[in-house]
């Protein structure tokens, strides 16, 4: 068992030494110039530091040995100008190590945002917003304090510590030899400690990562929350995920908190050695009282440097614990990404481009579960067609490959004859837009959501694709008009404006390739007849696939295709595929049915 624990050990050391390496090449690194004042600073404090506890040695010897009158005001003012160059050290260290640290967290956030808007669709799914949340804000503060707290308050201490010990060696080395014996010990102690704090330290995180999650989930479904009763369970649930992270956090502090009385007793050991030594020492005439007086000083003084370093330890551990969770988050590469050398995806305007083949292609989210099975389909520019199935047939999936959110396990997908997983991702997706059956909007004014359809659109197209998508009337009726904000996901709006500003967003796109996924299935009779109208011009001269349930949005389309279990089951136009009796005259005929009774059961 010891064996094993001195390899778990000897590998934790390891790691954090590479860790710290990282840290101090990937972000102290960025700022050398501000850092290498900070260091001059630091110096210069601890000299200051030191230059107070050697002038007690005169202080002694001239005021109340030797009793000589010149020295009264010059010594008071030897300290009062030592202690004013320290504190302008100080303050110059303590300003720029907050400057290196509040840029070594926007840093790391920005490291992390940057990784996490490239991550796979595949890969953000198993990723919790709360769980990023929570990397994004309490582990990127607790990296600052490793590097600030931590590592350079490590290296200040340090100074301190080597300028005193300058100091007590200057004055009597023997006695000085003595005072050091117990840093080890205190060493240690202080790395054990650390060890402990680590482990807790790095189990709290996860459950304030996991903390972070249940609450987001709580208001993010505070709908279903609500209208289901859960306020209870779910209330229990956080209660229990915030006990869960006190006991370690509490089990983290206690073994902080017992860092810096363990410093103090090893410390108050040396003390009491080395008054042993110089009594002995003064008894025979081997130590002036000036010398011991300037010597306990400076002992004295580097008690504090010595219990800080016990506690910035255990800051700088808890850092390290931090970053390995933020460098999990920046490391992880997406499996789809562009490769070196390729070309755009060159796509013209219907009826001359825009041409769509799926040949052969399998796809699962699952082993054993083909989600898409040997899926064939061709569509001719221009072109509107229909996906039809029960849910889990392939329709969405083949969007989700079309647009390469994921790549098929064989078989390959083609535009205008080119294999798209030959093309870049930017290329790709600027040639198509998605309006989905519930549109995201973000949280930022009308205007700016449907500027995001393309970047650097001007007001006027802005406002010309509102009017195209039949949005326009209802903005400017919002209380700021086009500068009126939508609220979180869009919830100040209903979804049929919703679904409007989405289908702007689209036409301000102007792509070639539109993808309509179930874009009216959620909304009233007034909206789909609205919606159904902006669709329709957004449809025209574009390639178009469209999913959906309800069959008033695919009756006209050029051709429909019936989906199971992953294949076109059957196809045909709306008349050829009710003259043939198959899947879809059942379905229509069900929808059918279903139409007829729901006003008779109203009534």
């Amino acid at each position: 068992m010891s064996g094993s624990s001195d390899a778990s050990h000897s590998e934790l050391s390891q790691g954090n030494v590479a860790l710290a390496k990282r840290l101090l090449h990937d972000y102290l690194g960025r700022q050398k110039f501000d850092l290498a004042i900070a260091v001059v600073c630091m110096a210069g404090g601890a000299a200051m530091y030191a230059v107070l506890a050697w002038l007690i040695d005169p202080t002694v010897r001239f005021l109340f040995l030797e009793k000589r009158a010149d020295m009264v005001l010059i010594i008071p003012a030897g300290i009062v100008l030592t202690v004013l160059v320290r504190g302008l050290f100080n303050f110059g260290e303590t300003a720029l190590t907050n400057l290196v640290g509040q840029n070594i967290i926007a840093d790391a956030q920005k490291d992390m945002v940057r990784s996490l808007t490239r991550y796979d669709l595949g890969q953000l799914n198993e990723v919790h917003s709360g769980q990023f949340i929570s990397n994004f804000l309490y582990d990127a503060a607790l990296l600052r304090d490793a590097i600030i707290k931590g590592i350079a308050a490590i290296a200040k201490e340090l100074l301190s510590l080597i300028f005193l010990a300058g100091v007590m060696i200057y004055q009597d080395w023997r006695l000085a030899l003595l005072s050091v014996v117990v840093l080890p010990i205190i060493g240690w102690v202080t790395r054990n400690l650390g060890r402990t704090i680590q482990k807790f330290s790095t189990r709290g995180m996860v459950e304030t990562g996991e903390l972070s999650a249940a609450l987001s989930e709580i208001l993010d479904g505070r709908r279903i929350v609500k209208a289901y009763g859960l306020e209870e369970p779910l209330g229990q649930h956080a209660e229990a995920r915030i006990d869960q992270r006190l006991h370690y956090v509490v089990r983290s502090l206690k073994a902080r908190a017992l860092s810096a009385p363990a410093a103090d007793f090893f410390g108050g050991l040396a003390v009491a050695a080395a008054f042993l030594y110089a009594g002995d020492q003064g008894l025979h005439g081997g130590l002036q009282a000036n010398q011991f007086a300037s010597f306990v000083g400076a002992m004295l003084l580097a008690q504090q440097p010595v219990r800080n370093l016990s506690q910035l330890w255990t800051v700088t551990t808890e850092g390290l614990a931090a970053a390995t969770r933020i460098f999990r988050v920046i490391d992880t590469r997406p499996l789809i990404a562009d490769k070196p050398g390729l070309a755009d995806l060159k796509v013209s305007t219907p009826p001359f481009g825009g041409h769509i083949r799926f040949e052969d292609v399998c796809f699962s989210y699952h082993a054993g579960q083909a989600a898409l099975d040997r899926f064939t389909l061709d569509v001719p520019p221009g072109q509107k067609i229909a996906l039809l199935g029960a849910s889990g047939a392939g329709k969405s999936t083949s969007f989700a490959l079309l647009l390469r959110f994921f790549d098929p396990h064989s078989g390959r997908i083609l535009i205008d004859g080119q294999d798209i997983a030959g093309v870049t991702l930017a290329s790709l997706r600027r040639g198509m837009a998605l309006v989905t059956q519930d549109p995201f909007l973000f949280d930022e004014s009308v205007a700016a959501n449907i500027a995001y359809g393309r970047a650097g659109a001007s007001m006027d197209a802005i406002i010309g694709a509102a009017k195209a998508a039949a949005a326009h009337e209802f903005i400017s009726q919002l209380p700021r008009g086009y500068d009126t904000r939508v609220g979180e996901g869009g919830l100040r709006l209903s979804g049929g404006q919703k679904q409007r500003i989405a289908i702007a967003r689209a036409m301000l796109r102007d792509p070639p390739i539109l993808l309509l996924d179930e874009a009216t299935s959620s909304l009233d009779t007034e909206n789909e007849r609205l919606v159904q109208e902006a669709l329709r011009r957004l449809m025209k001269g574009r390639t178009t696939i469209v999913i959906a349930h309800r069959f008033s949005s695919i009756t006209d389309a050029d051709k429909i295709y019936v989906m199971d279990a992953g294949r076109i089951a059957e196809s045909g136009s709306h008349r050829e595929l009710l003259v043939r009796g198959g899947i879809y005259a059942r379905l229509y005929q069900r929808e059918s049915r279903d139409d007829q009774i729901a006003p008779a059961a109203i009534a």
